[in-house]
């Protein structure tokens, strides 16, 4: 049996307990992380700061390009009328809903949850605050594409605590 050898640089636990600056030196000099080995097997990869901030932004613009946010309420593709129809009796528009029950029901149409460890909506309401909606992704594609929802929303005004949204709009996308 042959082993192969990594095109990658690879350092081990000991060297990073050792002198870790010695890794992240050899993570800029070769421009790329550095997989870390733990008894042969990969425990994980250093970067540089540089090199992490870098990986982030590649990644914020990717999704960037893959979801173009709208502005106004889009036609529905014919293929897509029976979620639509069913989003909208769901979630309707004008209506006021707590986070959680707004995250239930789209997960309940087959879209992934926006809630975080023990059921926390504060990064869905981040968003909302930041973008004045909320995107959710269909877990299964239609005609080999993905299917957005972008619900346009406002976070209430009431007592701190509450995590009321008010429903503006709602669109399908597929991209």
């Amino acid at each position: 049996m042959e082993l192969k050898k990594l095109d990658v640089p690879t350092s081990s636990i000991t060297e990073v307990k050792k002198s870790p600056m010695d890794v992240f030196a050899q993570a800029r000099k070769e421009g790329t992380g550095v997989y870390i080995f733990n008894r042969e097997k990969i425990a994980g990869v250093m970067l540089t700061q540089e090199q992490y901030e870098e990986l982030l932004e590649e990644l914020t613009d990717l999704r960037d390009k893959q979801y173009q946010p709208v502005e106004h309420e889009l036609p529905v593709p014919e293929e897509l009328e029976e979620l639509a129809d069913a989003l909208r009796s769901a979630v309707s528009k004008g209506s006021v809903v707590s986070a959680r029950y707004l995250d239930e029901r789209m997960v309940a149409m087959g879209f992934i949850t926006k809630k975080t460890g023990f059921g926390g909506v504060t990064e869905m309401l981040r968003e909302l605050t930041e973008t004045g909606k909320i995107i959710y992704q269909l877990r299964r594609r239609e005609n080999n594409k993905i299917i957005y929802a972008e619900i346009v929303a406002e976070l209430e005004e009431l007592p701190r605590g509450t995590d009321k949204v008010f429903i503006r709009k709602v669109n399908l996308i597929e991209r």
